[in-house]
């Protein structure tokens, strides 16, 4: 019982220093931010902050890294079963679903003064080979329609953030798909409904 407490007392207390970072980060860029004026804002002792991160930069890799751990399981089903059509509305469904959960914070990592180790990150991350070449020219296409189509979908992802996240999810997850279709990066063999 009593570890329960403390493991809630430190999720607790990392869920306000991340409110604070992603307040501050909305204001100035990271290097200008120090643990004194975080903890300051936040009303945390510094040496409590010490436990958990080294310096705020620590802290914005750590957050980062448990961002991405926290959906890694759940990916892997997704590339398991293969990359159909329906199977890939839901993977993008999901994408969004992850970005919104996270919203505040990928506004500022992904904005124009974003963070450029988690823009690579989220490359990684939504970029996973679900388009197996066999030949030479396929394998020519996908070494540089992969990039182009992970660009764009982060471009939509940047977008949506800065519209507000006002489409719903669902239409979002459409659209990547239908644009990644008629990039040819996976077989367009499953009945689609059609984008409002």
């Amino acid at each position: 019982m009593e570890q329960q407490k403390g493991n809630r007392r430190v999720r607790k207390t990392k869920k306000l220093l991340l409110q604070g970072l992603t307040q501050l980060m909305s204001e100035k860029k990271i290097n200008k931010i120090t643990v004194k004026e975080l903890t300051d804002l936040v009303d945390v002792n510094r040496a409590t902050f010490y436990l958990y991160y080294k310096d705020i930069f620590d802290m914005v890799e750590k957050v980062e890294t448990e961002m991405f751990d926290s959906i890694s399981e759940v990916l892997a089903n997704y590339f398991a079963k293969g990359f159909d059509y329906d199977n890939s509305v839901a993977f993008f469904t999901y994408v969004f679903e992850f970005v919104q959960e996270y919203a505040d914070m990928c506004k500022i990592l992904l904005g124009p003064d974003g963070d450029y180790a988690f823009i690579e990150k989220f490359k990684k991350f939504i970029g996973y080979d679900y388009s197996p070449a066999e030949d030479s020219q396929a394998k020519f296409r996908n070494r540089y329609a992969k990039p182009f189509v992970i660009s764009g979908c982060i471009g939509v992802i940047q977008q949506w953030l800065e519209d507000d996240m006002k489409t719903p999810i669902k239409d979002m997850a459409l659209l990547v798909v239908e644009l990644i279709t008629n990039c040819g990066m996976f077989p367009d063999n499953r009945q689609k409904p059609m984008l409002k």
